[in-house]
């Protein structure tokens, strides 16, 4: 046996110290994933470039003006794009690196901080056929359309774009309108297109409940049962009480800091450790709180309840996004694997149309039944803490109510992320909008005002 003595076992122990201090230090753990924006700025530059420029295929100058518009009062060098390696390196205002990773199949992942980027071969991937060409298949299924937009429809996509109409310094992408499954209207901004598109914010909520809603209708789960976190699986955990649907309806009751999750998506910080270990404030059920960690909680539940992360990285793609031809969305995860389901999807606006004519038809797509039977309704009807107020908008399960707005219809119901991402359900005039934005800070698109201007052009 080898025995390591006096010089040889100082020089190996201090070898190893130096490799743990260098290498293994702990990650970034934040409160319920809460972080000063000032803090992440570095990092919000290299995901959103890595996004888009390797999966929506947008050159950096672009990116600059619109995705990145924001950080300008930060003085940040522009981000480095390396091609060879897919990856995108950004320098934070104290010098430290950040490095978002791109992969084909999977989107960007930024790494957190004690990884190196030669760990990003550790980084979850699973692989998907190249997306088929549909170019001679009929919309929705495929991609072949002629919108032919009425005089009055015409004028309504011109003031969608004109920064003014719907809201002063808006800035609109895309907007794709369908009414009875035909595409009656369609209009991008320059740099996007019927395959080139953003993320989605807060819409993702809506794509991540539709997840749930698959996983109930081949009885993974019951929404009505307690929610399936593997980290509060101890006796005597107050937060066993918390049910899928106090999730869907964000009224958990966990301390969380609201829409602030910016460690989870800009620093680098993991799912489990944002959104697992916040304690109960106030009952399940008896107040609401609009909490990114709710969404997040859903999807780590749906992968305790998979019981396989190859199923779960795919559960997506071959339950939802392929079946119903959104061949161009990426939900993308953290460095563990986990999908960061409350905003890190990126999609089309045409993909987007797709997953609203699915609520429109009644969860059906193709004959085929995607959702469980009454499903559309049950995110569609009010979240008990949350009483509904003329003039306000309403919360359903991850979806948001619009009804009560000015004008708007009975019964009308829609996705919403940050910057003015809306994939929005008419049913009274089976009608599924979308505008899709990149909206500066601050600026307020007005939906409730574009939904009865696209309605009243039809009429």
């Amino acid at each position: 046996m080898l025995r390591v003595t006096g010089p040889l076992m100082a020089v190996l122990l201090l070898t190893i110290c130096i490799g743990h201090v260098a290498y293994a230090q702990p990650a970034l753990q934040r409160p319920a994933g809460a972080a000063d924006i000032r803090e992440v700025v570095a990092g919000f530059q290299a995901l959103f470039t890595c996004s888009a420029h390797f999966l929506m295929q947008r050159p950096l100058e672009d990116i600059l003006e619109v995705e990145l518009v924001d950080l300008q009062p930060f003085n940040l060098p522009p981000p480095q794009i390396d091609h060879t390696r897919q990856l995108v390196r950004a320098t934070h205002p104290d010098d430290t690196q950040v490095t978002a990773v791109y992969r084909d199949s999977m989107g960007c992942t930024l790494l957190p901080p004690h990884w190196r980027e030669a760990d990003a071969a550790r980084l979850p991937y699973v692989g998907f056929p190249a997306a088929p060409d549909l170019s001679e298949v009929d919309f929705p299924t495929g991609d072949r359309a002629d919108p032919q937009p009425s005089e009055a429809l015409h004028a309504v996509l011109e003031q969608a774009f004109d920064g003014k109409t719907f809201g002063e310094q808006t800035v609109t992408a895309g907007v794709v309108i369908v009414h009875r499954g035909k595409l009656l209207g369609e209009r991008y901004r320059p740099g996007f297109g019927i395959h080139r598109g953003y993320r989605t914010w807060s819409t993702a909520k809506s794509i991540s409940a539709t997840l749930i809603g698959i996983a109930q209708h081949a009885g993974l789960l019951s929404v009505q049962e307690p929610a399936r976190i593997p980290e509060w699986q101890y006796l005597g955990d107050p937060r066993q009480a918390i049910t899928w649907e106090h999730l869907l309806h964000m009224s958990s009751g966990l301390y969380s800091e609201g829409a602030n999750t910016n460690a989870l998506y800009f620093a680098g910080q993991d799912v489990i450790s944002s959104a697992t270990t916040t304690h109960l404030e106030a009952s399940p059920n008896s107040r609401w709180k609009y909490a990114n960690n709710d969404t997040l909680l859903l999807l780590r539940g749906l992968r305790a309840v998979l019981e396989d992360d190859l199923s779960y990285l795919r559960y997506p793609y071959d339950h939802l996004f392929h079946r119903i031809g959104m061949y161009h969305t990426r939900m993308e995860t953290d460095h563990l694997g986990n999908f960061i389901g409350s905003s890190q999807v990126y999609t089309t606006a045409r993909d987007l149309a797709r997953f609203g004519l699915l609520y429109l038809n009644d969860g059906v797509w193709q004959s085929e039944r995607i959702l469980p039977t009454g499903w559309t309704d049950y995110v569609a009807a009010a979240a008990p803490a949350l009483p509904r107020e003329t003039g306000k908008r309403g919360y359903g399960a991850q979806f948001w109510l619009l009804d009560q707005l000015p004008g708007v219809p009975q019964g009308t119901y829609t996705s919403a992320g940050n910057k003015g991402q809306y994939s929005t359900i008419v049913p009274t005039h089976e009608l599924v909008i979308v505008r899709t934005g990149v909206d500066p800070n601050g600026k307020t698109w007005a939906h409730d005002k574009f939904i009865n201007a696209v309605i009243a052009a039809l009429d």
